[in-house]
């Protein structure tokens, strides 16, 4: 028994390492999106970014211990929409650790480091959407709403053990999951659609960039002053998104598990997605422009790695290679869409995230290989022939309603609350900086001088 218990404890040590440093890994990600942010928007603006990314970490810390977390995960009595915390410990979580009777070795404070990371990740994303015409103060307003309330509850809905559409609950009858719950395994609709919805909304209330457009309507460039920051801030998300991917198993040294060979695909899955996004946006970018244009390559890495992060860890590698190149087009696409509508999304942030995210949760419903779904019918991608324990009785065994109606409640909650927070700060004149601030550039006007 003694032996047992020391082999239980040794396990548990471990995977409290494994969720520590890969929520370090996601939160170096953060200096990642500060490096792109300050490389695409203009020299006038690089404090004013960066200043925006170190209060989305700090800000989405305090939020996501006193609220946040409590609402994402709860406890053992909460309902399917959101985690009611009746028991007092998620909501500005304490943990009695001292106790004799605790053995778990710290996961449970990792796992709430490991959560906090993708939450300031989503804050995060929408920076990009708002940049160089956001006030400071509507910037700290959105901040606190996504990572206290907006983001928790799709966490809590599709992550939770007692979510509406979560894999991982196991509740019988009316407390059972939908359709066997949907799969987005590191967040391309939690994380990313969720960030991305919020650009949208965001840059959408804001209205254009001075100057963005001519008075024809004709789109102008306003470049950003730093390639090689944009090319090192990819390169540092890249390597985050192992952490974000990867750390996503929460374990991989539990006893009779595979989830260390879950990690291990899990990297190639992604790297792979990675590359072929990048190849593919890379071309489409050459064929409208003419150009080798570095910044397509750039945001092409990062829409392979948006669109793998649902199905990393249900999908063959071929298929992370056709869902990166496939998010390519679909990147290029939204991004020429919106600059058609008049949307002025300086990142790309919805293009990037939101349109990429979307087809990320598309995908496992085409591409997921019954042997690795984790749907809790056996539902797996359309491709496959019916092989799940239900497929005798049930004509259609895929999974792709689940992923379309988690994607439809997603898209309905984010953006009505969004826009509603968006347009209340747009309406109290507290959401865009005055006209002459925005032309001098807002380092000078209100950050003490260029960066």
């Amino acid at each position: 028994m003694a032996l047992a218990d020391d082999v239980a404890s040794l396990a548990a040590k471990g995977d409290t390492f494994f969720l520590v440093w890969a929520g370090c890994l996601v939160f170096f990600m953060q200096c990642g999106f500060a490096m792109l942010e300050a490389g695409t928007v203009r020299a006038k603006n690089t404090k004013n970014i960066l200043i925006k990314n170190l209060l989305d970490a700090c800000i989405g810390g305090i939020m996501w211990y006193l609220v946040g977390f409590g609402i994402a995960f709860g406890d053992d009595t909460d309902n399917g929409f959101l985690g009611s915390g009746t028991g007092g410990k998620a909501y500005a979580i304490h943990i009695e650790d001292w106790r004799s009777s605790y053995t778990a070795e710290g996961t449970d404070w990792a796992f709430w480091f490991f959560q906090f990371t993708f939450a300031a990740a989503t804050a995060t994303i929408i920076s990009g959407g708002v940049a160089e015409r956001c006030t400071l103060t509507g910037y700290v307003i959105y901040s606190i709403a996504f990572t206290s309330f907006i983001y928790p509850v799709v966490v809590h809905m599709v992550w939770d053990s007692e979510g509406y559409f979560s894999a991982f609950n196991s509740g019988t009858g009316a407390a059972a999951p939908v359709l066997g719950g949907v799969m987005d395994f590191a967040g391309s609709g939690v994380v990313h659609l969720t960030g991305g919805i919020g650009a949208l909304a965001g840059a959408a209330l804001l209205g254009p960039r001075l100057g963005r457009f001519n008075a024809d309507g004709q789109a102008v460039p306003l470049p950003g002053h730093s390639a090689v920051l944009q090319v090192l801030g990819t390169f540092i998300l890249w390597l985050g998104w192992y952490g974000f991917n990867g750390g996503s198993t929460l374990s991989v040294f539990g006893l009779g598990t595979a989830y260390a060979r879950d990690l291990a695909r899990v990297c190639v899955t992604t790297t792979l997605s990675a590359c072929s996004g990048a190849l593919s946006t890379f071309l489409m970018a050459y064929l409208v422009t003419h150009v080798w244009d570095i910044q397509a390559v750039s945001n092409g890495i990062l829409v392979g790695l948006v669109s793998i992060t649902s199905g990393c860890v249900v999908v063959d590698p071929w298929a992370a290679i056709i869902i990166g190149l496939i998010g390519g087009f679909i990147y290029t696409g939204a991004s020429k869409l919106l600059v058609a509508l008049k949307i002025d999304d300086p990142l790309d942030a919805f293009a990037v995230h939101g349109a990429s995210g979307t087809w990320g949760v598309l995908a496992v419903g085409v591409f997921c290989r019954p042997e690795y779904s984790y749907n809790l019918l056996g539902k797996h991608g359309f491709i496959y022939p019916n092989t799940g324990p239900n497929s005798p009785t049930e004509t259609y065994n895929d999974v792709l309603g689940i992923q379309i109606v988690t994607l439809l409640v997603i898209w309905a909650w984010v953006g009505v609350t969004a826009t509603a927070m968006f347009a209340a700060l747009k309406v109290t004149g507290i959401l865009r900086v005055p006209a002459e601030v925005e032309e001098m550039g807002m380092d000078i006007s209100k950050h003490g001088g260029e960066a």
